[in-house]
């Protein structure tokens, strides 16, 4: 294949009417601190032998982590809680600008503590959409932003909780990850849901 030519990756997008898609992500949400992966899962490059459409927004491989490091759970309010990626930049360097907004009921010591660790630091996040795939918020290139707030809420009926907006650079919208994370709770294969060795 022509290097400079890439047009044989482009394929066929489709949808069946009658299909749902199912807007959202689920309720657990993962994330570790850069540092603690030692090795990064890669996304192809467009001239890899063999790459298509999908195998482009796909990580191949899994993450090595440091001795002892694990993926921590953070639980959010599906309702209040989404990822978008919008184009950035001009060509030939464009990329893409992910957002996430994450959540969390609480406005206790953890989710305190969390916030001051996190204002500063470089996390990366994995996201579950409704539809069972994980997604990953940050890489090997960019640091991640991680902004959080807090609000006690005034009246009976306002809102209290900590809201986590984060951004990251990334050269693929939320690239998707088919493979084990160590969590608390245990190897995860997010390729299935299932936690396979518990922890």
């Amino acid at each position: 294949m022509d290097k400079c030519n890439y047009s044989s990756l482009y394929g066929s997008m489709r949808f069946c009417q009658g299909a749902t898609t199912l807007p959202g992500i689920r309720r657990v949400v993962y994330f570790i601190p850069a540092e603690d992966i030692v090795k990064w899962p890669k996304l192809p490059n467009l001239d890899d032998e063999g790459v298509n459409m999908a195998a482009l927004a796909t990580y191949a491989g899994g993450f090595e982590l440091a001795a002892d490091a694990k993926w921590r759970r953070l639980d959010v309010l599906t309702s209040d809680s989404d990822i978008s990626s919008d184009s950035q930049g001009d060509k030939p360097s464009k990329t893409y600008l992910i957002k996430a907004t994450l959540k969390h009921a609480g406005t206790g010591e953890e989710a305190t503590g969390f916030c001051r660790l996190a204002n500063n630091d470089n996390l990366i996040y994995a996201v579950q959409q409704k539809d069972g795939r994980f997604r990953i918020i940050g890489n090997d290139k960019y640091e991640t932003n991680t902004k959080p707030a807090q609000a006690s809420g005034a009246k009976e009926t306002d809102a209290s909780g900590t809201t986590i907006s984060v951004e990251v650079t990334d050269v693929c919208p939320a690239p998707y990850y088919k493979g084990i994370l160590v969590t608390e709770d245990g190897e995860l294969n997010t390729d299935t849901g299932e936690v396979e060795k518990a922890g």
